[in-house]
């Protein structure tokens, strides 16, 4: 976990989460948020030197896992082709200790530590860089340990009773796989992923499960 994952069986009173109305059948999600946490910066990423506070805002297709996303300056336009795992599900994954370091950054808690367990969702897409690196940009979605029986998304829809933290991520590493830059943000509200008002239907992406998502990965 280095850049993606996170999630535990604690409810976070000092964010209020608002939950935007989707159609099921909807596949884009409009999504807005602060960049709260910026733990790896070397200067030469996309948004080297954009301040912590900055808006984010874009959208990503929970299907295809292509979208946007832009700090009001800085346009970047990603798919899921390079090494993006597009929408996954995962069950009781385990915080190593900067992922826990991340998360209670951004919640101003102490709420998580390393070894936590959590479910969580991840829906991610990068696009390939000049030079030969990539930025892959994301949605992560927290649960408590016990929201998912295992990593099949065709087994279930996702609680949204069961929801603890849902955040942005932009991750960028450049053609060695060398960490460029890592930032990451609280949602403003949270949109929920439209397949995973489905039963069945299919969703995925969990915050943090491969090595380069906001807490994990």
């Amino acid at each position: 976990m280095t850049a993606a994952g996170l999630t535990k069986k604690i409810w976070i009173s000092s964010f209020l989460l608002i939950f935007f109305p989707l159609q099921a059948g909807a596949a884009v999600i409009s999504f807005s948020g602060r960049l709260d946490a910026i733990t790896w910066d070397s200067s030469v990423g996309v948004y080297s030197g954009v301040p912590r506070g900055t808006i984010f805002s874009g959208f990503i297709d929970d299907e295809t896992a292509s979208g946007q996303i832009s700090d009001g300056v800085t346009l970047t336009v990603f798919d899921s082709h390079v090494a993006a795992g597009g929408l996954t599900v995962s069950d009781n994954f385990i915080l190593e200790e900067e992922d826990a370091v991340l998360l209670n950054t951004l919640t101003g808690t102490s709420l998580y530590t390393e070894g936590d367990i959590l479910d969580g969702i991840n829906i991610e897409g990068d696009a390939g860089m000049d030079g030969g690196g990539r930025i892959e940009i994301g949605l992560s979605y927290l649960f408590a340990p016990d929201t998912f029986a295992d990593d099949n998304p065709a087994n279930y829809p996702f609680d949204p009773a069961e929801l603890q933290l849902a955040l942005f991520f932009i991750f960028e590493e450049d053609a060695s796989g060398a960490e460029v830059y890592h930032g990451a943000g609280r949602l403003d509200a949270v949109p929920l992923p439209p397949a995973g008002l489905l039963l069945g239907a299919g969703l995925a992406g969990v915050l943090g499960v491969a090595r380069r998502k906001i807490l994990s990965r």
